[in-house]
């Protein structure tokens, strides 16, 4: 493996040895450099924060952050390409279910080499401790809590990715330095990143000082959040009781890695009714935690000793409607969720986002993959079969089409030009500004092409922050585990008001006192058993994060929870016109839901083995013309 780790990247302050420590705004100035020699680097705190700060480089660099979109979305039902990518070429290909181990989509190297930055930081810190005596063991315990959480992060992509990967804890310096390490089974990773995550849960800070480090740095909030997601992901492998790689050919190299166990060698240790509820009761705590955030911060502003009501709602960035007229609901007076959550970026909502400042370090994925400034559609499209039409209710387990009239994010995901489109390009991120307006509020109920007046306005710089985390998604992650844990009316109620609070933010409008209108969620009729509450929640986690990377991960849970592909298929599949069966036929096996390894990276470590259904011998067969 030793293509992942060569190339060693630890970040540091522009001139090396000046003994500055980073500040707030180098934040966003420090770049990587390969060239560090490592023993005259970790001589103080200031080395050490520098390279703290070099790991969340790492993971917004533009290789990093390509991956989180192809991995969580290319072959998710959100997208389709657009005209101007290749119809014959890797997305083309991959997207079609035609995936080849020889493809860069599939490279891991990045995510690695970001893994190796976090282990030299966990590796050297204790050194710091002793060298620097301004540098305090009380001081490093919340550093390694955030660094060993990055390095969690890094796997849990990796995991949902390839389903059996490395799980790397040692650093490595040079070239010389031999190191061969394979696959562990994806339930052994998935314990190593709970077991990390427990460990330093309690341990991280719950305030850097300033927003934009609450909001870049991992919080306290942000290890219970990405806790949750694991366990949720855990809670789905057991209930579904199949184990995708259990067929897996093992190499035969002499001295082969211990840790290669059979499944059979493998025991849950705890059941699946446990990872949910220890789901929910994370999202709790994060929930608590931005609750007692918000009062604290409402509690200035408040005169004499008047109390503070507080309710989910006060969790999310809300839109404004009344009944005169719909409010602008992305302008700079903040009126609007999606100019605070997507343009100037750490929100209140927010949790954990990758930092963009659109000069030193730009965000130009999302202009490259989604909406050029132009108005010119990157590599990817939205999939006509989401935004063609609109749905009359959400209140049924089927949907025919995702979003009703009154949902701003049908508007706040592609472009509408007019009625009577099929391509509709992506502009969420890509777009700073979203306006919809109408002089009578019954308009996003009553017109015809649920467009209204509708305007919007391109980012003036790759400033675009990448959201990892925020609240909506604890609210859906407790919603989902909910809708696995219970059965009784009471349990399932608390599950669907999580979720009715994410659609409310973007539904204005029919939950105004004095409306009329007939799409407000109503848990009795259709949501009030676990297969319908599940389904919602399916359904808004798709409306919510459309672009955001989530999608393919989504369903990829969702099948392990069955422990086959079948009613995940019917999800899919949807978009494919011509060419279904063949998806079908494809994605039959719960294996071919994870990547191929990428093929040089087993040349050069023969301790690596493929993911079954992707060997280059049975290339020929899966990617034919379909």
């Amino acid at each position: 493996m030793k293509s992942i780790y060569k190339n060693i990247a630890i970040c540091a302050a522009a001139v090396i040895g000046t003994g500055m420590l980073a500040s707030c705004e180098d934040f966003l100035t420090i770049t990587p450099t390969d060239k560090i020699v490592e023993e005259e680097f970790w001589q103080d705190r200031n080395d050490l924060t520098n390279a703290v700060y070099g790991c969340y480089k790492r993971l917004a660099s533009d290789d990093i952050l390509r991956k989180f979109v192809y991995w969580g979305e290319m072959r998710s039902d959100n997208f389709e390409r657009s005209t101007s990518t290749s119809a014959t070429g890797e997305v083309a290909n991959i997207m079609n279910a035609n995936l080849l181990p020889t493809y860069g989509t599939f490279s891991w190297t990045a995510l690695y080499k970001a893994i190796n930055d976090c282990n030299k930081v966990l590796a050297n810190g204790p050194e710091v401790v002793q060298t620097d005596e301004s540098f305090s063991e009380t001081a490093w315990i919340p550093i390694r809590a955030e660094i060993i959480t990055l390095r969690a992060l890094c796997h849990f992509y990796l995991v949902r990715t390839f389903g059996e990967i490395p799980y790397v804890v040692i650093d490595y310096n040079n070239d010389s330095q031999e190191l061969r390490q394979t696959q562990e089974p994806q339930l052994t990773v998935l314990n190593k990143i709970i077991d990390d995550l427990e460990s330093v849960k309690d341990q991280a800070m719950n305030d850097y000082g300033t927003t934009m480090l609450n909001k870049g740095r991992i919080t306290k909030k942000a290890i219970y959040t990405l806790l949750a997601d694991v366990y949720l992901w855990r809670a789905s492998y057991k209930e579904g009781g199949c184990h995708p790689f259990i067929n897996r050919t093992l190499p035969t190299t002499q001295n082969y890695y211990e840790g290669a166990v059979p499944y059979t060698d493998i025991e849950y240790g705890t059941s699946a009714q446990y990872d949910y509820q220890k789901c929910v009761e994370c999202c709790d705590k994060v929930i608590q935690i931005a609750k007692e955030e918000y009062i604290k911060k409402i509690s200035k502003s408040l005169v004499g000793g008047a109390s503070i009501e507080f309710e989910l709602d006060d969790l999310l960035e809300q839109n404004v409607a009344s009944t005169n007229s719909l409010q602008r609901f992305t302008v700079s007076s903040s009126l609007g969720a999606y100019y605070n959550l997507f343009n100037t970026g750490n929100s209140s909502e927010s949790i954990f986002e990758l930092q963009f400042d659109g000069n030193t370090y730009s965000n130009n994925i999302v202009s490259d993959l989604y909406l050029h400034s132009d108005g010119k559609s990157g590599t990817f499209v939205g999939a006509p079969t989401l935004f063609e039409g609109l749905e009359v209710t959400p209140n049924t387990v089927s949907p025919s089409k995702l979003f009703t009239k009154t949902d701003y994010r049908r508007w706040e995901s592609v472009l509408f030009d007019g009625q009577g489109q099929t391509t509709f390009s992506l502009c969420k991120y890509a777009m700073g500004e979203i306006e919809q307006s109408t002089s009578k509020a019954s308009d996003m109920v009553t017109d015809n092409d649920g467009m209204l007046t509708y305007t919007t306005k391109y980012r003036t710089m790759s400033d675009a922050n990448w959201i990892v985390y925020r609240m909506s998604e604890v609210l859906l992650m407790k919603a989902e585990a909910i809708s696995r844990l219970y059965t009784d009316n009471v349990n399932l109620k608390e599950g669907f008001d999580c979720v009715r609070t994410v659609f409310k933010r973007s539904n204005p409008y029919p939950y105004d006192n004095t409306a009329s209108a007939t799409d407000t969620l109503v848990f009795a009729q259709n949501f009030d058993t676990q297969s319908g509450l599940e389904s919602l929640v399916m359904q808004e986690r798709q409306r919510e994060f459309i672009c955001e990377g989530k999608r393919w991960f989504d369903l990829v849970r969702y099948a392990q929870r069955r422990g086959n592909t079948e009613d995940m298929l019917a999800l899919l599949t949807r978009k494919y016109s011509t060419n279904r069966k063949a998806v079908e036929a494809k994605l039959a096996d719960m294996q071919s839901l994870f990547s191929p390894v990428n093929e040089s990276e087993i040349k050069n470590n023969t301790w690596l083995y493929q993911n079954g259904v992707w060997k280059m011998t049975e290339s020929s067969s899966r990617t034919d013309n379909m």
